[in-house]
């Protein structure tokens, strides 16, 4: 009889998995320490969810590997606390090509001073980030992050900053599309990119044009 091959232990799924229950473990313990904090018993939170004292135990045991968001979602209320789920890339994805045309866009207006680095990884042992570009010279660096299409600016701007202080930057530029579409994004986000970015396009332009520092983050529509 044929034998069954053994399990890839460092398959990506394998690995989704121990992180999987990792998650479930952590989870039930941030539910347990709430609940505490909250002077709430199991008893309480068994009531207010609609399941058995032990159903709630074994939730704060890491036990049960089966809950749906909605019921993490649910039980996180019920001790005081909000669920949030976020999904992040497995792999380092390269820049696209609008990506890197909008980027060749903005180096044709920059002056020659600044020296050029493409997809610059964050120097830290796991992490997949790469800031798009990096421009430096001898007393500014900046990341530029090349965005075609906003969708969530404030999420995108979040990265993009978290980008500039794992890099050591001084600056970050959000390089984006001048689309119909991107243009109305950033007008919805009128006060959170003002309060953010205080340099508009022009502003930038003229900085980066002169090869100096613009001395402010700036967002710059191309």
């Amino acid at each position: 009889m044929p034998t069954m091959p053994a399990a890839n232990r460092t398959s990506p799924i394998h690995e989704a998995t121990r992180q999987a229950l990792w998650v479930n473990d952590t989870t039930g313990r941030e539910l347990r320490l709430a609940r505490i904090a909250a002077g709430k018993t199991q008893q309480q939170i068994s009531v207010v969810l609609g399941c058995s004292k032990s159903e709630v135990s074994r939730r704060e045991h890491g036990l049960v590997r089966t809950l749906s968001v909605v019921e993490v979602s649910r039980h996180a209320a019920a001790v005081g606390l909000r669920c949030s789920v976020r999904f992040y890339p497995a792999v380092r994805r390269p820049l696209d090509a609008p990506q890197l045309a909008l980027l060749a866009r903005l180096r044709q207006r920059a002056a020659a001073d600044w020296r050029w680095e493409v997809e610059v990884p964050v120097p830290r042992p796991g992490d997949l980030r790469a800031a798009d570009a990096v421009l430096s010279t001898s007393n500014c660096r900046i990341v530029v992050e090349a965005i075609t299409r906003l969708a969530d600016v404030q999420a995108q701007l979040r990265a993009a900053h978290l980008k500039t202080r794992d890099l050591a930057a001084d600056r970050t530029v959000l390089l984006v599309s001048a689309t119909v579409a991107n243009r109305r994004m950033i007008r919805a986000a009128g006060p959170l990119l003002d309060e953010a970015l205080p340099l508009r396009t022009w502003e930038g332009l003229r900085a980066l044009g002169r090869g100096i520092d613009p001395g402010a983050d700036a967002l710059i529509v191309l």
